[in-house]
Formats: structure tokens, sequence, C-alpha cells
């Protein structure tokens, strides 16, 4: 805490108020003359005796306050008094306030109406799109699940497509309500939906999981029809040489001792062998008319998926999953992210 400046001196009480306004009011570089009259002008009636002004300024000194150059013949403040005087406060000036300029035609970040509507318009074809492809594998589901009973079919189709018409309203809620600082019933709409979530990525996963092991199966199949295949064309091709053995035997009997006994029983024998050839012949057509009714398609989308490791080998249930998350979120978040107008 500073030392008080107050004193008494010849017995005039000096108090601190007047030698702080006396120092107030003198220049940079003053004399004791100048000191006289600054105590003067502070209200000291004895500033004129000199004495007086001498003994104040010594004390002002021995406290740190003022300083004697020798050099000048000049006092001045030291530090110690310029942080001892009060604190000058600058004139307040009214400070023009600038007036916002408008500039038309200039915002570049500004958001055409025509654009925002067609994004929303887009967004909403999109989300609805998705939101139907998610209603209908899960009532595709549904219905076979309650293939037992007709009435079992119908309420559960009619559950699950109640189910995911709601949850992406319940997260349009939860967003609404979190911007709107209710975070409680946001949080709760928001957590509804996501533990909801968990049925439709089943029955989803469940739908798209059989149609690949449907696929997988067809290609199972096909490699063991093509197998058969090429031992029916095998055997058909040995049928063929036989015959062709059977009917050089049969013409060279004839020719030798004409059309007998003997001629017509290797004719016999070829008859037999061609009849078994067509037969062969004829379960090769078969077997490819059913391969050629077969799902081309799917069949090769499960292949490509085998060799890209999506699917196969342990990993049957890994792209169904996929898939299946991949329309839940999208179902979920998609009309709350997306049909939002920007501002």
């Amino acid at each position: 805490m500073p030392q008080s400046l107050s004193t008494t001196i010849k017995g005039v009480t000096l108090p601190e108020t007047l030698v702080l306004a006396a120092l107030e009011g003198i220049p940079n570089h003053f004399s004791k003359s100048d000191f006289a009259q600054a105590l003067s002008r502070a209200g000291l009636p004895e500033a004129s005796d000199n004495d007086l002004v001498r003994r104040l300024m010594q004390h002002l000194k021995r406290q740190g306050l003022i300083h004697y150059a020798d050099d000048t013949g000049t006092w001045s403040l030291t530090t110690m008094g310029a942080m001892r005087l009060p604190a000058r406060t600058l004139p307040l000036t009214p400070v023009p306030i600038p007036t916002p300029q408008v500039l038309l035609g200039t915002d570049t970040d500004a958001i055409s109406p025509a654009a925002e509507t067609a994004r929303l318009i887009f967004s909403a074809v999109a989300c609805v799109g998705l939101i139907g492809a998610l209603i209908g594998l899960n009532a595709s589901f549904a219905w076979e699940l309650g293939r037992e009973a007709r009435q079992f079919q119908i309420l559960i189709m009619v559950g699950l497509m109640a189910i995911d018409m709601m949850r992406p309203g319940f997260v349009l809620m939860g967003f609404y309500l979190l911007g709107h600082r209710h975070k409680l019933l946001g949080a709760v709409a928001v957590t509804i939906a996501l533990t909801l979530s968990p049925v439709s990525v089943l029955s989803t996963t469940s739908i798209l999981s059989s149609s690949l092991l449907l696929g997988a199966e067809m290609n199972q199949d096909a490699a063991i029809q093509e197998e058969i295949r090429q031992t029916l064309r095998a055997e058909h091709a040995r049928l063929l040489d036989r015959a062709a053995q059977d009917e050089a035997a049969w013409r060279q009997e004839c020719a030798r001792g004409g059309c007998g006994p003997v001629a017509r029983e290797r004719e016999a024998e070829f008859q037999r062998t061609m009849i078994e050839a067509q037969s062969v012949l004829d379960r090769v057509l078969v077997l490819s008319d059913d391969a050629q009714g077969t799902s081309e398609l799917l069949a090769r989308l499960v292949t490509t998926f085998e060799g890209l490791g999506l699917f196969g080998d342990g990993r049957q249930i890994l792209l169904p999953l996929f898939l299946a998350i991949s329309l839940e979120l999208g179902a979920l978040f998609g009309p709350a992210l997306l049909l939002r107008r920007r501002t």
C-alpha cells in the first residue's frame, strides 16, 4: 500500500489531495516557483512561503515522487510520482456509427429459391423411394413369415410397415426438438427410432440373404448339371460310335450273304443303340433347358460377390447385413437431413 502524502510543515497541515492536485498541475519540468504556483492554484494560502514550499519539495523527494536534475537545475516527476497521480481519462467524443451498405446482386453465397426448391423435390423423391423400398422388403419378409395363416401374414406385414413409416418420423421430430432446445424429448424420439431399427435390419437382412443364397444354390445346381451334361455327352458320343459300328456290321452282313437272320439281328442292335443315344440326347437337352430357365444375372452377381470376398466361405451374412444397414441409415436420417430448407 503506498505511503500517505499528508504531512504537517511549520504548523500547516497539507492533505494528500492538495499535494496530488499540485503535482497534477505542474509541467513535466518545473522550478520551485512553478510548484508554489501549483500549490496556490490547488488552494494553499501559504504557497507564498518559500521555506514551506522548499520543505514540502524535500518531503516529496524523500518519498521518491520528484527528482532534481543538477545539469538542468529543474525538477521533474519520477515514475512513481506519475503513478500516484489520478488516472487521466480521454474526453468522450461521439463515434459515428457506420451505416450498413446494402449491395444488391453481389452476394455470391445467396441460395437461389429455384435451386433450393429443386433440391427439396429431388430429396423428397429420393427419401420416398428409399423408404418405400425398405417398406417393401420388410413387407415381403412379414408375408413369408406368416405364410402358415393368412391373418398372421396381414397383421405382421401391417405392423412392420407401420414401424417403417414411424421411424423416420421419430428421427425428424427428434432433430426438430433438439434444434429448439428440447433436448430430453429430442433424445427420447431418436432413441425410440434407433431401438426399432434392429427389427427392420433383421428382416431386410433375411430377405436379401435369402435372395443371395438362392443365387449361390443356383450356381451349385448349375455346376452339378454341367457335370451331368458332360457325362451324358460323353455317353452319347460313345453310343453313336457303337451305333456306327452296328450299322457297319449290319450292312456288311447284308452285302456278304443277303439280309438274313444275322443281318436282321445286326440291324436290331443298331436300332437299339440309336434309341439309347436319342434318350441320352434328350436328357442333355432337358438339362440345358433347365439351366436357361434360371436367373443368370443373380447367379453372376453371386459369383462376382464371391470373387470380391463379400459372400461365401462363411461370409454369407456380411453383404446382406451391410446393405440392410445402409438402407436403414438412409431411411432413418435422410428425411431429417435432406428435407430442411436452407436460408
